[in-house]
């Protein structure tokens, strides 16, 4: 049996939707509020890029940024190259999740839930790897809280504004 890697299905709004309310739920339990919006710019890249996938074996919740990257610092090779190739695919995203009332952006400049939050029974239909994407969504949301703060995340990307 041959698989189709389906591209359409990974840049579809809804999808980015549903892998950045993972993101702000996990991060929002951490920290008690919404990470601020230039952080969804680099979890959906991370989450959905399947190279990545395999640095994220014998991680959870509370391996932490550092230590990730620490383990795997090649992670950080092509990282800004790989997340300017995807800044329309997070902001359709975005629009999306703010337009279905998903997802919000409050007046600080933080991502919060909408008042119509994705059902999560809709994960139970997903195939592997887009189940494996929401994982990670969520372990980069508690470890970007666990960080400090957004400047934190991205200078140990190896990232600037």
């Amino acid at each position: 049996m041959t698989l189709a890697h389906d591209v359409y299905s990974e840049t579809n709004p809804a999808y980015g939707v549903f892998l950045l309310a993972t993101f702000i739920d996990a991060y929002t339990v951490t920290k008690g509020h919404g990470p601020d919006l230039p952080t969804a710019y680099l979890a959906l890249p991370i989450a959905l890029s399947g190279d990545l996938a395999g640095s994220f074996e014998g991680t959870n919740k509370r391996t932490g940024l550092a230590m990730w990257l620490q383990r795997r610092p090649e992670i950080q090779v092509g990282l800004a190259d790989r997340i300017n190739r995807t800044l329309d695919v997070v902001t359709e995203a975005i629009r999306f999740g703010a337009f279905s009332g998903a997802i919000a952006v409050a007046k600080d400049g933080r991502m919060v839930m909408g008042p119509t939050k994705p059902k999560t029974s809709a994960a139970k239909g997903l195939g592997e790897e887009p189940a494996q994407a929401l994982k990670r969504a969520e372990r980069l949301g508690y470890w970007f809280a666990d960080a400090g703060s957004t400047r934190i995340v991205f200078d140990s990307l190896g990232l600037t504004v």
